[in-house]
């Protein structure tokens, strides 16, 4: 072992920082969970202080440099949540608390936005809403115009973390600018952005690869951190996308299913993938090609709102005896859907009358079904999808799940060792700076500890099945 590549990831209840080797070993790891403020604030908004995300950084890496050889340390990237902003001031020191990802004070912004700015939407192939940056921007714009008139850098919370390791501000990346309003096809902002909106361009980031060097670490850095000074650091992702790169999904028709609470589904493509139904969005790939992906209100929550913990281990072993089922389910527990169909009044559906153990099978197959239709509606949209497909998530736990959803698919399911975004970004990390490019990373760094092969006995039953879900969705009219 001669180096260590240093990945950070900045989530929304804390940090999480590890040390890989070029190998892929993991030769640190360490988290930090924030203090949230549990101060009142308007209904629908999220902020956070940034200090407190660099503070619990601070924790982790000198956690990690204590117990690392840091002469071996060649490079450091970073990944955060996506649509999450920081306006910084003339000495790069937060204005206002952080507006997070999930803030929802900018709807009325969202929809000015798609009305006014369908040059980029209809090239882009997506539909602005509250999640995204431009939409907060304006909000402030509107709302703070003092606030915005100190701004002088509006940046990402990966740019915020990557400006204090480095020193530079000034920079983002392909993934992170997809919700402000970048035009990734053209490579460049849209004078748009500030002859119809008033957002002067000089206040957004030059935006570069992720993967692409943009500064060193510096002494401060160092004195505050214990990575040493002088090393690389590298332009990062949004959570979603880094989290991706740890599942080795990197090369066009590899896709991932990442299935915790919802089910969300990224994929490479040589070509941009554009959705008239806006089900769908793309990020842009550091080497050119293209990331889509979708995610449904469908998931893990199924289980988890419906069965009791302490029942899981029972009811997985119970439904590998009762497979396939012959019930028909969607077990959406909210309300509407939107991916792989948009239907905001859709609601789910159950078996009549059966027990606890057959309901907990059946609406395991139904997430199986759902993703069956995720992939048949992204090919149907010009994707390539290759017989093998990378999982993550916590529902992953479940083996019998597993199993379901390779035979729903009728594709091989493989499993990474470390599919979390901190792993992804240490990977984006070593990149550019130790590999060639981010594909011949992952073939090294990425590993995989388990196979799910589709079963012949249950393919054909479940491919009649799937049929009768698909006639009861066009039954209610949801597709």
């Amino acid at each position: 072992m001669n180096k260590i590549f240093i990945g950070i990831d900045v989530g929304t209840q804390g940090t999480r920082v590890v040390g890989i080797d070029e190998n892929g070993n993991i030769q640190g790891i360490y988290e930090h969970a924030f203090i949230l403020d549990p101060s009142d604030i308007h209904e629908g908004w999220h902020q956070q202080n940034p200090e407190q995300w660099w503070n619990s950084t601070m924790l982790c890496l000198r956690k990690i440099t204590s117990h690392i050889q840091i002469k071996k340390i060649s490079a450091i990237s970073v990944s955060s949540t996506s649509g999450t902003l920081c306006f910084l001031d003339k000495n790069y020191q937060p204005l206002i608390p952080a507006i997070m990802y999930n803030d929802r004070r900018s709807e009325k912004e969202a929809m000015y936005l798609n009305e006014n700015l369908k040059c980029l939407t209809d090239k882009m192939g997506y539909q602005f809403n509250s999640s995204y940056a431009l939409a907060k921007i304006l909000w402030i714009t509107k709302h703070l115009p003092d606030i915005f008139e100190k701004t002088v850098r509006i940046v990402h919370a990966t740019d915020y973390v990557i400006g204090k390791l480095s020193g530079n501000y000034c920079v983002s990346d392909y993934t992170n600018v997809l919700k402000t309003g970048y035009d990734l096809i053209e490579g460049k902002w849209s004078d748009d952005i500030e002859n119809i909106f008033g957002v002067p361009l000089a206040k957004l980031p030059e935006v570069v690869p992720p993967g692409a060097v943009i500064g060193v670490t510096t002494t401060e850095c160092c004195n505050q951190t214990g990575v040493p000074s002088g090393i690389p650091v590298i332009a990062g992702m949004t959570d979603g996308c880094a989290s991706q790169i740890s599942t080795g999904a990197v090369s066009p028709g590899q896709w991932n299913s990442t299935l915790g609470t919802t089910l969300v589904i990224k994929g490479v493509t040589e070509q941009i993938l554009k959705d008239p139904a806006g089900r769908i969005y793309n990020h842009k790939h550091p080497d050119g090609y293209w990331l889509p992906g979708g995610a449904s209100n469908t998931g893990g929550d199924c289980v988890t709102k419906r069965f009791k913990r302490e029942k899981w281990d029972y009811l997985n072993e119970k439904t590998a005896d009762t497979i396939p089922t012959g019930k028909i389910c969607w077990p959406l527990t909210g309300k509407g859907e939107r991916f792989p169909f948009v239907n905001p009044e859709a609601k789910g559906f159950q078996p009549d009358n059966c027990d606890e153990e057959i309901l907990y099978a059946a609406c395991l197959e139904g997430v199986g079904y759902i993703e069956k239709l995720a992939y048949q509606t992204l090919e149907g949209l010009g994707a390539k999808i290759s017989d093998t497909i990378r999982i993550a998530g916590g529902a992953t736990k479940s083996k019998i799940w597993n199993r379901i959803r390779a035979s729903i698919l009728n594709r091989t399911l493989v499993q990474p060792e470390n599919p979390y975004a901190a792993f992804g970004a240490a990977i984006l990390a070593a990149s550019r700076t130790h590999f060639d490019n981010l594909q011949q990373a992952c073939n090294v760094m990425v590993k995989i500890v388990c196979e799910y092969q589709p079963e012949k006995t249950l393919v054909q039953k479940y491919q009649e099945l799937y049929q009768k879900f698909l006639e009861t969705l066009k039954e209610k009219q949801y597709i």
